[in-house]
C-alpha cells in the first residue's frame, strides 16, 4: 500500500499528468500496490468542512502546514489504512509533502510505527540554501506578513476561467509558460519537460492553499534553521495591539505563542526523532531543495534511518513529477524500494508473534 502526497499549490492530479505507463502512481498501481492520493486542505479538491464555508468563512484557512502535520496527514494515513485493512504503507512526499512527513514522522512515534518506508522527493526540511527568487524576495519583503495584517485567508486558489484562459496561450507558447513555473523552482537545462505537457500542468495549477501556509515557509526562511523544524510562530507580543495583525489567524484573531503553546517561541519538529526508514531523491537544478539544505537533513538523521539518495544533477524541482525521463531515471529505483519494503511489512504482518 502506498500513500502520496502532491506538493506545494499542487493536488492528487499532480502524480497523473505523464499518463498510463509512465506517471507514478499509474506505476505503482501496475505493480499492484493499493495506491492513496492524499489533497492537502484548502486545494480545489480539499475545500469541505462540517460548517465552514471556504468562500464566505475566513476561519476556514486559519491553517499552516503545521496543521497538516499534526493533524490532516495523520487522519489521511489512517484513514487509508482503515479502509485497506492494512497495518502499515509506504509514504511517498514531494516538496510540501515531505516536509509535513518529516514532522510527523518526528512528532507522532504511534504515526510512524505504520510507515514502512518514506520517499522523500525534492525534500524540504531547512531553507538556509533555498534560492528561489519568489520565496526569497516575497519573505525578505515580509509580503506574508502584510497579507495576514489585511486579514486575507486564501492564496493561489483554483479559478476555471483563469485555467481556460491561458491553456490556449500556453499549447501555443509551451516555452514561456514553462519558463514562468520553473522560475520559481528550478529548470533543467536540458528541458526535460515535453511541450504537449505544459498546457496539461497549467489546467490544474495553481491549487491553492492557505496564506498562513505561505507565512509558514516564509519564516522558514527568515529563521535559517539548520536543526529543527518549526511550528507556526505566532509571535512573542501578547499585549501590544499594534502586532495584532502581524500575529493574527486568517479570522483576524489576534495570537501570540504564549498562548499558543505556553512558551515564548514555536515548538520544533526534530529531524533525530524519526526512525522510519527514508529514502531521498534529490535535483542538482533544484532551487526549493538545495543539495545543501539536504546534506544538512542528512547530517541530523540517525545512523541507518537513510536507505538511499538518488541525485539527479540536471533536474529542477519540476522534473521528478512531470520530467520526460522521470519513468526511466528516477521511478525504477523507487518502486523497487517500494516493493522492497512493502514486502519486508507483509513478512513482518504474516510472521507468528
Amino acid at each position: 500500500m502506498v500513500f502520496l502526497q502532491h506538493a506545494l499549490m499542487d493536488s492528487s492530479a499532480g502524480w497523473l499528468l505523464l499518463g498510463p505507463k509512465r506517471s507514478l502512481a499509474l506505476q505503482l498501481a501496475d505493480a499492484g500496490f493499493d495506491v492513496w492520493l492524499g489533497n492537502s486542505r484548502g486545494n480545489r479538491y480539499s475545500r469541505n468542512h462540517t460548517h465552514l464555508d471556504p468562500d464566505v468563512h475566513s476561519e476556514f484557512w486559519d491553517y499552516s502546514w503545521d496543521d497538516l502535520a499534526q493533524y490532516d496527514l495523520p487522519a489521511s494515513i489512517r484513514y487509508s489504512l482503515a479502509v485497506s485493512q492494512q497495518s502499515s504503507l509506504v509514504y511517498i512526499g514531494y516538496s510540501q509533502g515531505t516536509m509535513i512527513g518529516l514532522a510527523a514522522l518526528a512528532s507522532q512515534p504511534q504515526l510512524a510505527v505504520s510507515v514502512s518506508l518514506a520517499v522523500l522527493i525534492a525534500p524540504v526540511a531547512f531553507t538556509t540554501a533555498m534560492t528561489s527568487p519568489a520565496f526569497v524576495l516575497s519573505s525578505r519583503l515580509g509580503f506574508d506578513r502584510f497579507a495576514l495584517s489585511q486579514g486575507w485567508g486564501e492564496w493561489g486558489s483554483f479559478q476555471q476561467k483563469n485555467s481556460d484562459a491561458i491553456v490556449p496561450v500556453c499549447r501555443r507558447y509551451p516555452s514561456f509558460c514553462l519558463g514562468y513555473l520553473t522560475a520559481f523552482c528550478g529548470s533543467n537545462p536540458r528541458g526535460n519537460v515535453a511541450d504537449g505537457m505544459v498546457p496539461l500542468v497549467v489546467r490544474h495549477l495553481p491549487a491553492g492553499t492557505s496564506v498562513k501556509v505561505m507565512s509558514h515557509w516564509a519564516q522558514s526562511l527568515r529563521r535559517g534553521s539548520k536543526r529543527f523544524l518549526h511550528r507556526f510562530d505566532y509571535g512573542s507580543e501578547c499585549s501590544n495591539s499594534s502586532s495584532a495583525g502581524l500575529n493574527s489567524a486568517a479570522g483576524g484573531v489576534m495570537r501570540c505563542n504564549m498562548e499558543v503553546y505556553g512558551q515564548v517561541e514555536p515548538p520544533v519538529y526534530d529531524p533525530a526523532a524519526i526512525t522510519t526508514p527514508l529514502a531521498l531523491f534529490t535535483g542538482g537544478q533544484d532551487t526549493i531543495s538545495s543539495l545543501a539544505d539536504v546534506e544538512l537533513l542528512k547530517g541530523v538523521l540517525q545512523p541507518g534511518v537513510l536507505q538511499l539518495h538518488q541525485h539527479q544533477p540536471d533536474y529542477g524541482h519540476l522534473d521528478f513529477e512531470l520530467g520526460v525521463d522521470a519513468p526511466d531515471l528516477v521511478y525504477p529505483q523507487l518502486l523497487q524500494l517500494a516493493v522492497k519494503f512493502g514486502m519486508l511489512t507483509r513478512a513482518s504482518t504474516a510472521s507468528p508473534s
